[in-house]
């Protein structure tokens, strides 16, 4: 009988999920390293097999000369490298200066523009301990340089993580650890930072399979790059962010009826750190009383 009544809490619910035509997906960048274009379609939410970049498009990128004046001039046509898998572009942007992305695939033409902002200098990068309600957290905290404190300015950071577990598998490749972006609202003025937070003690200490992603394990190296971006590139990636959890499309700035951002952006590195436990500087501790 207790056999049967557990059987009988068990159902099997099958989603409908409706299924749409593919859409283009345009991600572009020129930064102060080089031109970068991925081209991929939408896919299904029931499809796990990520999309490769297509070839055969023809993609350019023009810069408006003078500064204002409307007049478009070419300046480079990026090619598809095959190794790479994307279109690449030595054309590296000025500060200052804007870029529109052109991308023609066969009767359809796409395109956005953006203006490369100044480079944010990062100052400094290190991890701490910050105790929360007892319980340990590491902390990633960045501080670097606003390059237009007047004004009001975008960034959007990314952290990568190599790895020497033996059990994920992003061993001994560098992959992308934790992203996000952020405004300059309430930092010092001249200055920025960030605090990331990254795992919990308790975490590290269970080292559980669905955590390995998250957890940073000694000796692993961690990279973070800082790029100031313009207020369209931030509304696409916040928009991203916030509709992943209920499947909505983000704000492109693109034209023609695809999906996806073109950004001009300038990108500045942090120095790699080497992680390790006894290195992580106290920090602040949080009590609720």
């Amino acid at each position: 009988m207790l056999a049967l009544l557990f059987c009988g809490c068990t159902k099997e619910i099958d989603f409908d999920y409706h299924t749409t035509p593919p859409v283009v997906v345009i991600e572009g960048r020129v930064t102060n390293e080089g031109t970068e274009v991925m081209i991929t379609q939408s896919r299904n939410v029931t499809d796990s097999v990520m999309g490769r970049s297509l070839p055969g498009a023809l993609v350019t990128v023009s810069i408006e000369s003078p500064a204002g004046s409307g007049r478009w001039d070419v300046a480079d046509t990026v090619a598809f490298d095959t190794r790479a898998g994307r279109y690449r572009s030595p054309l590296k942007g000025r500060a200052g200066e804007r870029y529109r992305l052109e991308v023609q695939m066969g009767a359809q033409h796409y395109e956005g523009e953006a203006t490369m902002p100044g480079a944010a200098q990062i100052l400094s990068a290190e991890f701490y301990w910050f105790t929360m309600f007892e319980e340990r957290v590491v902390v990633y905290e960045m501080w670097a340089k606003d390059p237009s404190p007047a004004e009001r300015n975008y960034y959007w950071y990314r952290m990568d993580r190599k790895t020497s577990h033996p059990q994920t598998q992003t061993t001994h490749r560098s992959q992308p650890y934790l992203w996000n972006v952020f405004d300059d609202r309430g930092t010092p003025p001249g200055l920025l930072f960030r605090d990331v937070m990254c795992m919990t003690e308790r975490m590290a200490e269970k080292d559980e399979e669905e955590n390995w992603d998250i957890i940073l394990y000694e000796g692993d190296t961690v990279t973070c790059q800082l790029m100031t971006i313009d207020r369209a590139t931030y509304d696409y990636l916040t928009s991203l962010r916030a509709g992943q959890s209920g499947g909505a499309n983000p704000k492109t700035n693109m034209t023609g009826g695809c999906q996806g951002y073109f950004t001009a952006g300038t990108v500045t590195r942090a120095d790699t750190i080497v992680f390790s436990y006894g290195t992580i500087k106290p920090g602040p501790s949080f009590v609720f009383k």
